[in-house]
């Protein structure tokens, strides 16, 4: 597995570059069912009109990046180009978020890729309701997940070992299930999402820390591509 934090400073690279440039041709992906991109296929248009929200910006980034980054995946590992096209849709879509360097990007074995996102940033303490400053990232994931055809997604809540396991295995469900329902509240098919709390079982640091605590408290949604 490769960190790929470096992939957001590309991708916020990649939208100065698209920025300066005045008449850039524009991707065009063709479409799959209900309207949904393949990964990868593109096709050039003529048209003229520019993307004017952060939102959209950041698809333009993600698909500037996933070509990029797809052939040097291609290149170098067993994945391919397509999952390449995945970590630049993602790393662009979350270019905009306050919180883009606080969300680790790693890819796995199995061709996905998990988005480690501490849960200091999207709930109080004991709390299973996102934060308010967080939902527009979240709105971001769920955009990716519907643009591209096939794309389904794993929610795993986790938690410290501070008080008891099976408290903590339920809050870890709980925050696992708030962001599942709020993907589909933003337009994701349920069908293309699972959801699971593991709670204090999978620590990725100690508890003897605050660090590590903190490091252990944490959502991670895995993101994967459509079968071949």
């Amino acid at each position: 597995m490769k960190q790929l934090h470096r992939f957001a400073v590309i991708s916020l690279s990649a939208m100065a570059l698209a920025a300066c440039n005045t008449t850039p041709p524009q991707q065009t992906a063709a479409t799959g069912p209900g309207g949904c991109k393949p990964l990868g296929g593109t096709q050039q248009t003529s048209s003229a009109n520019s993307n004017t929200t952060n939102a959209a910006i950041g698809a333009v980034a993600g698909g500037v990046l996933g070509a990029v980054v797809g052939r040097s995946v291609a290149n170098r590992s067993s994945v391919g180009t397509r999952n390449g096209l995945l970590l630049g849709a993602l790393a662009g879509g979350l270019a905009g978020s306050q919180y883009n360097k606080m969300i680790g990007m790693t890819e796995q074995n199995d061709g996905s890729v998990k988005l480690n996102i501490p849960g200091s940033v999207m709930f109080s303490t004991g709390s299973a309701t996102i934060s308010p400053s967080f939902a527009s990232t979240l709105d971001s994931v769920a955009g990716t997940i519907k643009e591209y055809c096939g794309l389904t997604a794993t929610v795993t809540g986790h938690t410290d070992s501070t008080g008891t396991a099976e408290g903590n295995r339920r809050l870890s469900a709980d925050r696992a299930r708030s962001v599942a329902n709020y993907l589909v509240s933003r337009g994701v098919d349920p069908m293309r999402l699972q959801q699971s709390g593991r709670g204090q079982d999978e620590p990725i640091a100690s508890n003897a820390t605050e660090e590590g605590r903190a490091q252990n408290r944490r959502v991670e949604i895995f993101v994967r591509p459509p079968a071949s």
